[in-house]
């Protein structure tokens, strides 16, 4: 069955949430979006879809400040409020009767690297661990590199826009001040999940890099996972889509 039901952060905001549940499944998985994304992005449903396939129950949420079902902030979007929202997602699926520990986290970008924050802060509560394209692991990197972190830096904000909805959201400099303070090295280090790296070739050179340097500091049961003509993005076409669709398959079945 499945079903959206929204719920209030710490902040008060509004969170979207996707829920798919059977009675016969006794595994679940979180799933987090990117910054700026929604959970209906084409790699976040290929996610959402696979590990139901797979006998998971599956919460895949809009994180708030973002163009998607959830509520924006004045000040807009930081790392550690998108992090604080995995961490009260998980909060509120403790009190659902579907919620088992451990369970299974995955994210792309902004959202694989609150996973990894959060499975390397609560080691024992996560078996099952995809990442991918992460985009950082000191934040101060992030600011130097990116090219929209570059201009939030110059000019203390940039606008980001989504062809896919037309709507536009302001990245301003709370979010470079905010990342610039974190360093995930130690939860990194600390993780106990069978850990699967997704990393798309095409992708920005520092962002493949990073890919390598998450798998280096994990010391767990790990793989890194490169995808061939696959951008950040991962399956924003049929081509892209298929190869993913194929990579989490492989990744379930193990």
């Amino acid at each position: 069955m499945k079903e959206k039901v929204f719920i209030k952060n710490r902040d008060g905001l509004k969170i979207a949430i996707n829920v798919i549940t059977s009675p016969i499944n006794k595994k679940l998985v979180i799933l987090e979006h990117g910054l700026s994304a929604r959970k209906e992005y084409p790699h976040m449903l290929v996610m959402e879809e696979i590990f139901a396939k797979h006998g998971f129950n599956v919460v895949n949420f809009d994180a708030t400040n973002s163009l998607n079902e959830s509520d924006i902030a004045p000040s807009g979007i930081t790392f550690s409020g998108h992090y604080n929202d995995l961490v009260d997602v998980i909060n509120w699926t403790k009190t659902q009767k579907f919620y088992v520990e451990p369970f299974a986290l995955a994210g792309q970008s902004l959202g694989a690297a609150s996973c990894l924050k959060y499975a390397g802060t609560y080691p024992n509560d996560v078996n099952l661990l995809v990442v991918a394209s992460c985009p950082f692991v000191v934040g101060e990197n992030l600011v130097k590199n990116d090219m929209m972190m570059i201009e939030v830096e110059k000019n203390g904000f940039y606008d980001k826009v989504s062809k896919s909805v037309n709507r536009t959201l302001r990245i301003n400099k709370i979010f470079n001040d905010d990342i610039k303070t974190i360093n995930l090295e130690p939860q990194i280090k600390n993780i106990k999940a069978k850990t699967f790296v997704i990393q798309g070739l095409l992708d920005s050179e520092y962002i493949i890099e990073t890919s390598k340097q998450i798998y280096d500091l994990l010391n767990t049961e790990k793989q890194l996972i490169y995808l061939k003509n696959t951008p950040h993005d991962l399956a924003n076409t049929p081509e892209t889509k298929k190869v993913f669709v194929e990579t989490m398959e492989n990744i379930l079945k193990k």
